[in-house]
């Protein structure tokens, strides 16, 4: 055979094996490709993954969390640079990926640490490898060394030159500053020049007559600012139209009432609203705020100090207060907002002021106001609000009054405009007068068959100055054992029967076809029905019993504050703790008015009014007014009550008797029933829920919704499980400790009881209109 034979043979053998190869590369690409758009698409979206999908993903997460979302992306790009023939070695490319996926998942427990209430998730490789680094070098050296791992996976992975890109943004500075120094040093020359020219044609114009030069000098013509002070009126509170019966003379005055061995109810009829001689009277000469001539002298120092910074303005008001004194700064034409409130700390330094809080722009008003404290304070008490127009000639339903606005004029509300109302602020700063003023704006308008209070108390200090009352209520016991709500325990399950009361209201005033509880009381009293009592919850501090009893406190909460406006169920909640974890999201937005006093910090502030402010409040009284009308915070000094007042207001109440109100809801224990546990669970039910548990070898509130079949007896059962000891979950975890041990042990103290076939469930007879 001739030589070209065997070698057109040998050629033809040797495309075959190419074009089998890269039929095989080509196999091998679209096989990868659908490889990195299926991770993607089970890993980024929520879409039907089938039994190996559930696996993978879940595998992934619990390995790296949120960073497991990255996996299909570097894949991408591997594949896209083999393709292009410009890849590294896949050992090379798995090493990179891997250090960045680690250092990646450990800044995400960095974050999950910081962002508690979030759902960052690092997985357990992020988890081991933050918290070694943090073993070592603490908090600060495992951030900073996993930013760093980060940087060389990234430099491993795509090759990218981070000492290139450091000296050019170092040269862009550098240019960018010298630039600007040129600039700078090219307009003072050219201003020099300017004053140079200026200085030589006045060296050449004659000189003018003083008085021809002060005539003709422009000047700011500076205009006497308003003076805007409050006028006092004093109303005296009406009678009552409603008392049929006569009053009796000695309940005129402050009642003694006859010494007898039980404590009578009170009766409607003949019930004396408190008068208002148990309160103390406004000290003082009845001058509100700082003089005339003290408050020109500041308007001088103010305009002076705005001058002084080239800033063209003037005070056109002044409005002054008990504690603070506004100033109505209008801006020149051309002078920016801006520009006025980028000197604020320097108009604290010149008016020797504490702190200033600034209003850019007033709402309605061309103008920015200055709230600036008054050398002498003035302390508002809470008769003078009462005497008020603003409460005594309120025609709200429920008034309230809480003291004086900044401008110095009285300030009240309507509590059935709130609906719910949430109160915070620091240590000292007012938050229980706060609150004692809106129950005594209740209680000297309303008797106690028309407002009712269910008073909850964890601190025992406060509320418990109104044991004995007869405007105290618990939906679980009856009127003779009443008596303000000390434990979390008995809060919870007070809230809980508050919701069952609720929801009989509901249907009381579906079958009356009306709509509120206002439209209630007047069907009723064309109908001779009894009317229905508006019930306020006062939760004193509400930190104490979202420690303990947060599930079923939260859950209740949330219930109550959706549904209980239109049938008469009012929150006040109180916190000297403002954060995420007291003031959670739900509850948050389950209460629309906001009453913030002085707090730590603008951090603090937000948590509460969304909005920086708070920080810059005074103390004692206070306060910033955020309600459903006006999304603006409105600044008032809360009026003031004695603890002395208080007791002579209670001794005169319970001088008229106890609390007297119809039984709504009874809870009947049945004899055959099993006795319950923690926080409403049955025997059976906390059985049913360790036998889960125990089986599964993993607990869950989705677990556990899914076998009880609600949300809510979920989340009570995880809590019951929690506070008995059967599952716990570590400081730095988000995963569930199971003790085995303990379930076991339940198991048989509780399967050990006697088990009575005619057990049934907790009954409720219901006999009120």
């Amino acid at each position: 055979m001739p030589k070209y034979y065997y070698a057109a043979k040998k050629s033809k053998k040797k495309t075959k094996k190419t074009s089998s190869r890269a039929w095989m590369r080509t196999v091998l690409y679209i096989l990868a490709g659908a490889l990195c758009l299926w991770l993607f698409c089970i890993l980024w979206f929520n879409v039907s993954k089938g039994p190996a999908g559930d696996e993978v993903s879940t595998y992934l997460f619990q390995l790296l969390g949120q960073g497991s979302g990255l996996i299909p992306l570097f894949l991408a790009y591997w594949l896209i640079q083999t393709i292009r023939n410009k890849s590294t070695s896949f050992l090379f490319f798995l090493l990179g990926s891997s250090v960045t996926l680690a250092a990646f998942s450990s800044l995400l427990t960095l974050l999950k640490l910081i962002f508690t209430d979030s759902l960052i998730s690092g997985g357990k490789a992020g988890q081991s490898l933050f918290y070694a680094l943090k073993s070592v070098s603490g908090t600060v050296g495992a951030t900073v060394f996993s930013l760093a791992l980060a940087l060389v996976g990234i430099h491993m992975l795509f090759a990218i030159p981070w000492a290139v890109i450091l000296q050019k943004t170092v040269e862009f500075i550098r240019n960018d500053f010298n630039g600007w120094m040129d600039a700078r040093a090219e307009l003072k020359q050219r201003v020099s020049e300017g004053r140079a020219e200026i200085k030589e044609k006045s060296a050449q114009e004659p000189a003018r007559p003083v008085a021809e030069e002060i005539h003709h000098a422009p000047e700011i013509h500076r205009s006497k600012p308003e003076i805007r002070r409050p006028v006092a009126e004093q109303i005296t509170l009406p009678r009552r139209e409603e008392l049929s019966a006569p009053v009796p003379a000695q309940n005129a005055q402050t009642p003694d009432g006859e010494e007898t061995g039980e404590v009578k109810k009170f009766d409607p009829k003949t019930f004396v609203l408190p008068p208002l001689s148990l309160l103390n009277n406004p000290a003082g000469d009845g001058v509100v705020g700082p003089t005339d001539e003290e408050i020109a002298q500041a308007t001088r120092r103010l305009e002076d100090t705005l001058k002084s910074f080239d800033i063209r303005a003037s005070v056109t008001g002044v409005s002054p207060g008990p504690v603070v004194t506004r100033y109505e700064i209008k801006p020149d034409p051309g002078v920016t907002i801006a520009s006025i409130t980028a000197r604020t700390q320097d108009i604290q330094a010149s008016m020797e002021a504490r702190a200033i809080r600034v209003q850019a722009p007033i709402p309605g008003k061309n103008a920015v106001g200055f709230e600036i404290p008054n050398d002498r304070p003035v302390m508002v008490t809470m008769k003078e609000i009462l005497q008020s127009p603003v409460y005594a000639s309120s025609k709200a339903v429920l008034p309230i009054a809480l003291g004086r606005y900044a401008d110095g004029n009285p300030a009240g509300s309507a509590a059935e405009k709130w609906p719910h109302i949430l109160i915070a602020g620091a240590t000292n700063s007012g938050k229980s007068i706060c609150l004692h003023t809106i129950i005594m704006s209740l209680m000297y308008k309303h008797r106690p068959d028309e407002v009712k209070f269910l008073m909850i108390d964890p601190k025992r200090v406060e509320l418990t100055l109104y044991e004995g009352i007869p405007y105290l209520y618990d939906p679980k016991t009856s009127c003779d054992d009443v008596d303000v709500v000390t434990d979390a325990n008995g809060a919870a399950k007070s809230l809980q029967m508050l919701v069952k009361v609720m929801e009989k209201r509901l249907q009381i005033m579906q079958l009356a076809k009306v709509k509120n509880i206002e439209g209630y009381n007047q069907w009723a009293a064309q109908n001779n029905e009894e009317k229905m009592f508006y019930i306020f919850v006062i939760i004193d501090e509400m930190a104490d019993l979202m420690l303990q009893t947060k599930a079923s406190i939260e859950d209740s909460i949330q219930r109550l504050a959706q549904m209980g406006r239109a049938l008469g169920i009012h929150l006040i909640l109180c916190t000297q703790r403002p954060s995420v974890k007291v003031i959670t999201g739900v509850i948050k937005a389950n209460l629309p008015s906001r009453i913030a006093l002085q707090v730590a910090s603008s951090i603090d502030s937000k948590v509460i009014l969304d909005s920086t402010g708070a920080e810059d409040l005074l103390g004692k009284g206070d306060m910033l007014f955020q309600s459903t009308s006006d999304k603006n915070p409105l600044r008032i000094q809360g009026a003031y009550v004695s603890e002395k007042e208080i007791k002579a207001v209670a001794d005169f109440l319970r001088a008229q008797g106890g609390p007297d109100y119809p039984v709504q809801i009874v809870a009947e224990q049945n004899p055959h029933q099993r006795p319950q546990d923690g926080l409403g669970a049955s025997r059976e039910e906390l059985i049913q829920a360790l036998n889960l548990i125990k089986e599964r070898r993993r607990v869950s509130q989705d677990l556990l919704k899914a076998h009880f079949g609600s949300s809510a007896r979920a989340t009570n059962m995880l809590s019951v499980l929690e506070m008995k000891g059967y599952i716990s979950k570590p400081e730095g975890s988000n995963r569930w400790e199971i003790h085995y041990e303990m379930i076991d042990q339940a198991l048989e103290e509780l399967n050990s009881l006697p088990y009575d076939k005619n057990y049934q469930e907790e009954t409720y007879e219901t006999v009120y209109k």
